[in-house]
């Protein structure tokens, strides 16, 4: 069902403008304009309903904002002077930005998924490895710019205790931390935290938002909160695709992680130490019937694989016999540093595109 918004500025150009952005591009609202004033406030006191009230701060005073109770508020801001009653926001803005602003003040407004939930099928693809060192978070964050780069809707979520990619992408305006406060808060509702918090990586193009606080915090999470973070995201539905990168080893979380992903990409590398620690990981396997599942969906990432190597010159029949093979990834100059991974979308296209596929249910 559309929600009415009143749309108000006296310049006429701008309003024209913004309105047919609205019009063209947020189909959850159904617009009212005006350019007066005194004609606003005549709609209101002649008891006409709206939801949702966007007027220029030349507009937005106590007068108006007795005369719209229950309605979310919004003052378009040049000098983001708060006004009592009203949420600022910055006026001249991307209107792409600004109208996903006030779709997510109206559902934080009313604690509703309602104007904000996308019609994403959204997929989980995990990279996990056993051992460190193996470039599991080099090649998540190559997947989740590689799949922006095909035009999806890509969040990176990294679940590391220490998150490592902290200075490379930068702070978000919220964190992990603010999500699982929420989803451990009656009453509050976390997909709308988690979407209030995430930002576009300006090269790359994929979403992400900033890991906990204190890697403390992971103590108090557990499995179930895991699950139901993941849960959540699916139930936004605005990602095509979620790249997780959990911590190494088996821990609780990361097993909840592997149990909600469609995809597990296993990265390895020639080093002889991270060989014998997935060996062990599928002889554990073996003995605890629970795990097959997970191996069901996992793919083996040749990773810093010598040009012309062999894979079976590399690994064991006993892994090869496992894990089915997802694709080799060769040493490369733009995965020498994880800024360069934001800047290549096209030739990173090229090498992660066979992961896309199985991460998409293409294969």
């Amino acid at each position: 069902m559309k929600r009415k918004m009143v749309l108000a500025d006296c310049d006429e150009r701008y309003l024209r403008e913004l309105s047919y952005y609205f019009m063209e591009n947020v189909p959850q609202l159904e617009l009212i304009t005006f350019t007066k004033r005194e004609r606003m406030c005549r709609y209101f006191e002649d008891n006409n309903r709206a939801d949702i009230l966007m007027v220029d701060e030349t507009f937005a005073d106590s007068g108006l904002k007795e005369m719209t109770p229950g309605l979310t508020r919004i003052v378009m801001s040049k000098s983001m002077v708060p006004v009592d009653g009203f949420e600022p926001v910055k006026k001249y803005q991307r209107m792409e930005t600004l109208s996903d602003t006030v779709l997510l003040k109206y559902a934080e407004n009313k604690g509703t998924l309602e104007t904000v939930k996308g019609s994403s099928d959204t997929r989980n693809a995990v990279l996990f490895s056993p051992a460190g060192g193996t470039g599991k978070t080099t090649l998540a964050l190559a997947l989740a710019a590689a799949g922006a780069r095909m035009g999806m809707n890509i969040l990176y979520l990294n679940l590391e205790e220490i998150d490592s990619v902290g200075e490379c992408l930068g702070k978000t305006k919220g964190s992990l931390s603010d999500v699982f406060l929420a989803l451990k808060t009656k009453g509050m509702n976390a997909g709308l935290k988690l979407k209030g918090s995430t930002e576009a990586e300006v090269s790359a193009g994929f979403n992400y938002i900033s890991g906990v606080e204190s890697i403390s915090e992971y103590e108090e999470i557990n499995g179930e909160d895991i699950r139901r973070l993941l849960k959540m995201i699916q139930e936004l539905a605005i990602y095509d695709l979620v790249v997780i990168d959990p911590p190494c080893g088996f821990t609780e979380q990361t097993k909840a992680v592997l149990k909600e992903a469609d995809a597990i990409f296993v990265p390895v590398t020639p080093e002889e130490g991270n060989i014998q620690k997935l060996q062990r990981l599928i002889r554990e396997s073996r003995l605890h019937d629970t795990y097959d599942s997970l191996f069901q969906k996992m793919y083996l990432v040749m990773n810093k694989a010598p040009a012309g190597g062999n894979m079976a010159e590399v690994l064991p029949e006993e892994i090869r016999s496992r894990i089915p093979f997802g694709a080799s990834v060769m040493a490369d100059g733009i995965f020498s540093g994880r800024g360069n991974i934001l800047r290549f979308g096209d030739r990173l296209l090229q090498v992660m595109n066979p992961l896309l596929q199985i991460a998409m249910g293409n294969r």
